[in-house]
């Protein structure tokens, strides 16, 4: 090789370098920006291909469905515009669609050749639908009144529900009925950046850092109108509020127990995952994760070490519930706290659910694990 050729395979391989170097850094202040992105610019979700269905007969309490998602497993809300019903398992499918139980449950039934979408929560976000006593309250956070909906009930034990990331309010309903049931009184709380919350003064997502501060001002209003302890709820982001509320409020030990579905307890695996899932190629996945957080945590001042959570610091019982085919929190992690705390876990680990989708694919057994988790630490 002469001289000529090995400066010019160095010029390429600087330039090359420096491309790469340049792309990292876009691709790293891009996704630090997305995992710090305010929750209420993710509202609604667009939805998403699989989930896309229509309705091509409706009658005696049955629908017929059409599309990527007309045969999915599981319970599902149905959403069209207009309205919204809830669908059961497949009855029959064929070439005509796939024939499912179907009830309406808010708004106009849908006309034959409707265009809708399933909907995992399987209820509209008005608490009149779930047909219980209900009340719009506030609490005083650090950064303001936060909005939450008060479910009263007949015990002393309060249930604190506290919704994910990029979720709303409404992703509790699913469980409340069982919590309700059980004669318990239930809190459903926004928290700060929430679309009908306060703003935090960098208006940004702290993924459960300063969040867990709005988890214990409704816990602080709980106790203020007769509760004696609480039992806490948490889904995905919502798992890693209540779990740092826990570790780090005066009021921890106030908490009865605890009920995690698709926690998030350590938030490197997760942002793997979703880096991932978004198609990057693992070979730069080593350079670019380290950097996303090194960059989220500058901008905003989260300290990851203080959020990976140790399951033998763990002191509360607890309902860790997660599904086997979860692409957002990987279930490792459940797997993880339930083999390490035996003596204070009661795992339900669901075969083929999604995020927080456990209900969705067996509601019967979600809710009957519920009801017994509740039984026994009352």
């Amino acid at each position: 090789m002469t001289s000529r050729t090995r400066r010019a395979w160095s010029a390429a391989g600087i330039s090359g370098t420096a491309a790469l170097l340049a792309a990292a850094g876009g691709a790293t202040w891009y996704y630090a920006n997305r995992l710090t992105e305010p929750p209420a610019l993710t509202w609604p979700p667009a939805p998403k291909a699989d989930d896309r269905v229509e309705v091509v007969a409706l009658r005696d309490g049955e629908v017929t469905l059409t599309g990527r998602g007309a045969a999915r497993p599981g319970v599902w809300g149905l959403v069209w515009v207009g309205g919204y019903g809830r669908v059961g398992e497949v009855s029959t499918s064929g070439e005509d669609g796939s024939v499912r139980p179907f009830a309406l449950l808010a708004g106009e039934p849908p006309e034959v050749a409707t265009s809708g979408t399933l909907d995992a929560y399987a209820y509209p976000a008005d608490p009149s639908v779930l047909g219980v006593p209900w009340e719009d309250v506030t609490f005083d956070s650090p950064v303001g009144a936060c909005p939450a909906w008060w479910f009263p009930g007949e015990r002393d034990t309060c249930v604190v529900l506290v919704h994910g990331r990029s979720a709303r309010r409404h992703e509790a309903f699913r469980m409340l009925p069982t919590i309700l049931a059980a004669g318990l009184p239930a809190l459903v709380i926004s928290y700060r950046n929430d679309p009908d919350a306060p703003r935090s003064d960098d208006g940004r997502s702290h993924l459960g850092a300063t969040e867990w501060e709005d988890v214990e001002a409704a816990v602080r209003w709980a106790l203020e109108h007769g509760a004696s302890d609480v039992i806490l709820v948490g889904f995905s982001m919502g798992g890693a509020c209540v779990v740092n509320f826990a570790a780090l409020s005066s009021l921890a030990d106030r908490v009865r127990a605890m009920i995690l579905e698709a926690p998030v307890l350590d938030w490197g695996p997760v942002i793997r995952a979703a880096a991932i899932d978004r198609g990057l190629p693992p070979q730069v996945l080593s350079l670019l994760l380290p950097a996303t957080m090194r960059l989220a945590s500058v901008r905003v001042g989260i300290d990851w070490a203080e959020m990976r959570h140790d399951p033998a610091t763990f002191r509360h019982p607890k309902l860790l519930i997660h599904g086997t085919a979860d692409v957002t929190v990987p279930v490792e992690l459940a797997d993880a706290v339930a083999e390490a705390r035996p003596d204070i876990v009661t795992y339900l680990r669901v075969e083929g659910a999604g995020h927080v989708r456990s209900w969705n694919a067996d509601p019967d057994r979600y809710a009957a694990t519920v009801a017994d988790f509740l039984d026994v630490v009352l």
